[in-house]
């Protein structure tokens, strides 16, 4: 049980300046989850500027800071109770996380950033948390695009909405950025007039990592208004996501050896169908990455061509086979490449990236593997004392083990401009559906959003 103690929160009483009043005031207005909100401090300007101004707005008991301490530095612990004492002062409830699972030789960020989820993920669930905040400002935003465009063939590509103002988390855990619109340096003013010290990470200055070398490139440029192709760009793709998503409901379904039929029209909308069938590739193929810019183009022309381009009635792609069959399209898991998956007692796991499985057993070592008439669903199996129990996604608990389909990357990590498209994937494969955004009528903010930049 958390106890906040009484704030203490003089020091900057009347001294958040009017935009970021303003932006605190409307995100705090729009939230419909009126449980306590987790906001990821690292002791950073933008996390404890963002620290500060929440304490300011919300009572006592409505906020934790989670503090993620990755090991990666000596002065790592001292930081983490550094921000431990300015919740005290604050009346903020306060807990460190600690990543002691090691850390790789390369790819650091990136395992870091990982870790850094999983344990705000963890520790949401278990505080019951309505969302947790992060403080991404304006300057990650221009930040991250411009690492985009650098890779981007197309000036309209879905990548360029930018970072998303909310992303689903592991299927349970919303991430909230409040703090997109603003700049650092409003911030870092604000606590500077609070006379609020922060901590400097050095990697933010380390000319190995990419985002500082752009950040370096961007440095002196004046202020812009906010990007209004981004925005029309985030709002296409969620609009996109409403008509597929209405496309499923009405076109799809599933065989039981989780074949997916869909039905097509000579009306259909060809960037709805391309958004539906890259979709449940995703779902039925359960490969790590999307398809590739390669892997679109072929998409593309087998369905423009239907379905027999180069004389091909099906293609595969994503580790799935397509193929057109008359009006209807089938998606399919190839049967190839499917490992197996031992799971010790007690254990979860993700099998053949489409299933996430748990052993409920405390005795004996669950193995999944490929099974049912095409060889591509679960079949499970134990081994107890020489007796081989064999058992199918059906048998569930009673065979001492929970099997839940994944509704693709999106039980991974699900911006909002994505929410209707995946939320429909969930109803057609009957799995878990995802939790509502807190962020009451995130999408028509997405909308007005992009009215206001145009």
């Amino acid at each position: 049980m958390l106890h906040p103690v009484k704030p203490d929160i003089s020091g900057i009483a009347g001294q958040m300046p009017l935009q970021f009043h303003q932006c605190l005031s409307e995100f705090c207005a729009n939230l419909t989850d009126h449980r306590p909100l987790g906001v990821a401090v690292s002791g950073g300007s933008d996390s404890l500027g963002l620290l500060y101004g929440l304490a300011r707005l919300l009572p006592p008991g409505k906020l934790v800071a989670l503090t993620v301490d990755h090991g990666l530095r000596d002065s790592s612990a001292d930081e983490a109770r550094w921000v431990k004492s300015h919740c005290r002062r604050l009346g903020v409830c306060h807990e460190t996380l600690r990543w002691e699972s090691g850390q790789p030789a390369t790819g650091l960020q990136a395992a870091a950033r990982a870790a850094r989820y999983r344990l705000l993920t963890a520790a949401s669930a278990r505080l019951g948390l309505a969302a947790v905040l992060t403080a991404h400002t304006r300057n990650d935003q221009d930040e991250t695009l411009a690492m985009r465009r650098a890779r981007s063939s197309t000036d309209n590509a879905p990548g360029l909405a930018g970072i998303s103002p909310a992303t689903l988390f592991a299927g349970r855990m919303w991430v909230l950025r409040p703090l997109l619109g603003l700049y650092r340096a409003d911030i870092r003013g604000f606590l500077r007039s609070a006379g609020v010290d922060w901590v400097d990470d050095p990697s933010n200055n380390d000319p190995r990592f990419e985002r500082v070398r752009v950040r370096e490139l961007l440095k002196g440029r004046l202020a812009t208004p906010a990007d209004p192709v981004g925005a029309q760009i985030a709002f296409a793709r969620s609009q996109q996501a409403y008509k597929a998503a209405k496309f499923i409901d009405a076109n799809c379904h599933v065989e039981p050896d989780g074949m997916v039929w869909v039905r097509r029209n000579s009306d259909d909308d060809a960037n709805v169908i391309m958004a539906v069938i890259e979709a449940l590739i995703d779902v039925c193929g359960g490969a790590s990455r999307s398809l590739d810019r390669r892997g679109k183009a072929t998409l593309a022309e087998f369905l423009n061509s239907g379905g027999s381009a180069r004389g091909n009635r099906t293609v595969s792609l994503g580790r799935t086979l397509v193929k057109c069959q008359g009006t209807y399209l089938t998606v399919s898991r190839e049967r190839r490449g499917i490992e197996k998956l031992d799971l010790a007692p007690g254990a979860s796991g993700v099998w053949d990236g489409r299933y996430w499985i748990q052993n409920l057993t405390k005795g004996s070592v669950l193995t999944v593997s490929g099974g049912g008439d095409g060889g591509v669903e679960p079949s499970f199996n134990r081994d107890l004392a020489g007796w081989a129990s064999n058992q199918s996604a059906k048998d569930g608990v009673v065979g001492g083990f929970i099997c839940r389909q994944l509704a693709g990357r999106s039980s991974h990590i699900l911006p909002i401009y994505e929410f209707p498209l995946a939320q429909a994937l969930t109803r057609l494969v009957t799995t878990n559906r995802f939790p509502a955004c807190p962020l009451g009528n995130s999408l028509d903010i997405l909308a007005l959003t992009a009215i206001k930049v145009q």
